[in-house]
């Protein structure tokens, strides 16, 4: 017996000894010895076009936020290129600017996030100087490509409608490594594939949470002058849950079917010193006013990420965010929903006729938002169950 107790004694010896002299790479959790890379989360996007009837006062504006093991402070600066592409005709890419990581800052309160995160603007007239440079054919005749022919010189003046200007961002860490995505060129000439900077994985460009592409497509419109502006009567028409079918909200709770939004008058203008197709109005929510911006882009009514200013909880405040692309669609049964829920199929995202100037009495728009997301837009519900709401406006 005294022999099993001394092997026992020297079993547990020697794994607290081999425990000890452990390599920590085999351990799960990182440490301080260990590289490390990062990425770029969209926050926020203020407009998804350029104005083409007021190219002066548009902009591709979005938030990024750095996630680093330093909560931001790793990186170094960014780097933004932009292309043009009007038609099957692709240019190469330009530098278009450089974005020092100090401009990067912490969030303000209430907010969950640790990282660090700046506004980026990016003009209409500074992207139109930029792509002026690109003068000559980068490649030539080029008959294997796609399109035959290659990529192609910049046609040269303003910005028109249905042009597309492709953003793409490199971020520079403090240790020397650069990430991002492939650069759009390569898929009409493979010469002139950027490779090396290709380095990124599906899960960090296209999650959810992750949210960090590396590129973005901008496209440019048109937006009638002097448009979608004066007294509108405003009325909440819809409530319901983006994550339930249909035939679930049969037993949509009656708690859940709140009027946010009261019956009211409201006032759109312009945005002071926004873009062309910004709008805001104050509105009477959840019985306080809180100031609402949404963008009126070729048909369809954006509301950006925004903090309504209004805590439901210590340090959580309840965010508007827009809502994906599709439709809430009530059975084909034709089964008729409680009170508060969509009747027939209807637009997750808000619209409005796009050749209207919005100014005759009657004109209507709708104006689609999903409310008490966060701060990422994650529809994660802080306080409430995240619902789908849906306005409707006419002009008075």
């Amino acid at each position: 017996m005294r022999n099993y107790k001394f092997i026992f004694s020297l079993l547990i010896l020697s794994m607290v000894v081999v425990m000890s002299c452990r390599d920590e790479s085999l351990y799960p959790l990182p440490y301080a010895d260990k590289e490390f890379a990062g990425y770029l989360r969209i926050i926020h996007i203020r407009s998804n076009i350029l104005d083409a009837n007021n190219l002066a006062a548009s902009a591709f504006e979005y938030t990024l936020e750095a996630v680093d093991e330093k909560n931001g402070d790793n990186l170094d600066e960014i780097e933004i290129y932009v292309s043009h592409r009007r038609g099957t005709g692709l240019t190469d890419e330009v530098l278009l600017t450089t974005v020092s990581g100090s401009v990067f800052s912490a969030v303000p309160q209430p907010t969950i996030s640790i990282f660090k995160r700046a506004t980026i603007t990016l003009t209409a007239t500074q992207i139109q100087t930029a792509l002026a440079t690109l003068n000559t054919d980068p490649d030539g005749a080029c008959p294997t490509c796609s399109p035959a022919g290659g990529l192609v010189a910049y046609p040269g003046g303003a910005l028109l409608a249905n042009d597309q200007v492709i953003v793409r961002w490199i971020m520079k860490l403090k240790d020397g490594k650069k990430f991002s995505v492939l650069n759009p060129q390569a898929s009409v000439n493979p010469a002139f594939a950027k490779t090396a900077e290709a380095n990124t994985t599906p899960n960090i460009t296209g999650g959810q949470f992750y949210s960090s592409p590396f590129i973005y497509t901008v496209f440019v419109r048109t937006l009638p002058a002097v448009s979608w502006v004066g007294t509108y009567s405003l009325t909440q028409t819809s409530i319901w849950s983006p994550n339930h079918t249909w035939n679930q909200h049969a037993e949509y709770p009656a708690s859940l079917n709140n009027v946010l939004f009261p019956n009211q008058t409201v006032t759109l203008a312009t945005v002071p010193g926004g873009l062309s197709t910004e709008r805001q109005f104050t509105v009477n929510y959840r019985g306080q006013n809180v100031t609402m911006r949404i963008n009126m882009e070729n048909g369809t009514v954006y509301v950006p990420l925004q903090n309504t200013g209004i805590n439901c909880a210590t340090n959580k405040a309840l965010f508007w965010t827009w809502p994906p692309a599709g439709n809430f669609t009530v059975g084909s049964i034709g089964a008729v929903l409680q009170a508060g829920l969509p009747q027939a199929t209807t637009a997750n995202r808000g619209t409005y006729t796009a050749a209207s100037d919005g100014l005759t009495v009657g004109n209507t728009f709708t104006i689609g938002l999903d409310d008490d997301a966060d701060e990422y837009g994650l529809r994660n519900g802080y306080c409430t169950w995240t619902r789908r709401v849906r306005l409707t406006l006419v002009k008075l």
